[in-house]
């Protein structure tokens, strides 16, 4: 997003990207078993918008970034947990977690867990699991789109 004053003294405002959403935060703790987990952010429309998958034993999070991971000493029943971003625009989403050997993301005493924007789930047993989460737009955000009216209606006046 630019912001300028034209020799006008007009302020005008140019958006780059989406001006209605935000960068939201997530948490992904796995257990040992990791290969077995996999996720996906839906958009209200149904659109895939993130998604989290293990193939030949690497993880890949498509959406996401500022990855960062933590691993685990292996006498422990938790192998990482990995954090990252997602720019998201306003609106609500659906998480579909998933396992692929119906066990749940645990393993001895841990229970793997995703969090987004505050929300999630841990996953204990089963094969699947979901939440939603809703993102609104940052203040800064609708602030500059509220003056970029302001300065749209001062030039039609003029």
């Amino acid at each position: 997003m630019r912001f300028a004053l034209t020799t006008a003294g007009l302020a005008t405002v140019t958006l780059a990207g989406t001006a209605t959403g935000a960068t939201v935060d997530f948490t992904h703790d796995m257990d040992r078993w990791a290969g077995e987990h996999a996720w996906q952010v839906h958009s209200s429309g149904g659109a895939t918008v993130a998604s989290m998958f293990i193939a030949s034993s690497s993880l890949y999070y498509g959406g996401c970034s500022n990855l960062s991971i933590t691993t685990y000493s292996s006498v422990t029943s938790h192998f990482a947990t990995v954090t990252g971003n997602m720019d998201l625009a306003a609106g609500t989403y659906h998480v579909a977690m998933q396992d692929s050997y119906s066990d749940g993301w645990a393993w001895g005493s841990f229970v793997g867990s995703l969090s987004i924007n505050g929300e999630g789930a841990s996953f204990p047993n089963g094969a699947s699991a979901s939440f939603s989460f809703t993102v609104v737009p940052a203040p800064g955000a609708m602030a500059l789109l509220g003056l970029a009216g302001l300065a749209a209606r001062r030039r039609r006046r003029d």
